[in-house]
């Protein structure tokens, strides 16, 4: 009973009834209630999501489908150019063979001749070989034998 009593009078303390008194006349800040739809709008706002939804994904799905059918042409218009570049390189191939040629010029009445092919390699004699390192004498090589091929 006394401790009662004391816990009364230290909490009527002039300082501390002065503080309670302005918590309790402090006006209390109440967060604004948030703005609820009615649930008609929450149920049309919903269904037009799972509208929106599936309206893209059918999108999604006509353009994968068309690019499927453009990829499929492609492929066999790939094939028959594929099969056309094979059919004219062994006409080609048939065509500039050498017995071909040698009965064209029997038809035509014209003789044949190897014709001369210039490597654009001039063979002179032999020149005293200056001390050169071993990637001059390389790269030279290189360079010769270049000229050879592109020559033909």
């Amino acid at each position: 009973m006394i401790n009662q009593q004391e816990n009364e009078y230290v909490l009527y303390k002039e300082g501390n009834l002065a503080r309670t008194w302005e918590k309790k006349l402090r006006p209390k800040m109440t967060p604004r209630p948030r703005r609820k739809f009615n649930g008609l709008a929450q149920t049309v706002f919903w269904i037009m999501g799972v509208w929106a939804v599936g309206l893209g994904a059918s999108l999604l799905a006509v353009h994968v489908l068309v690019m499927g059918y453009q990829v499929d042409a492609l492929s066999s218009q790939y094939t028959v150019l594929s099969r056309q570049n094979q059919v004219l390189a062994a006409r080609v191939t048939q065509l500039s063979s050498p017995q071909i040629l040698a009965v064209d010029s029997q038809k035509y009445h014209v003789d044949l001749k190897v014709p001369m092919v210039h490597t654009g390699i001039q063979i002179a004699a032999p020149k005293t070989v200056k001390s050169t390192p071993w990637y001059g004498r390389v790269s030279q090589w290189i360079l010769a034998l270049r000229q050879a091929l592109v020559a033909k």
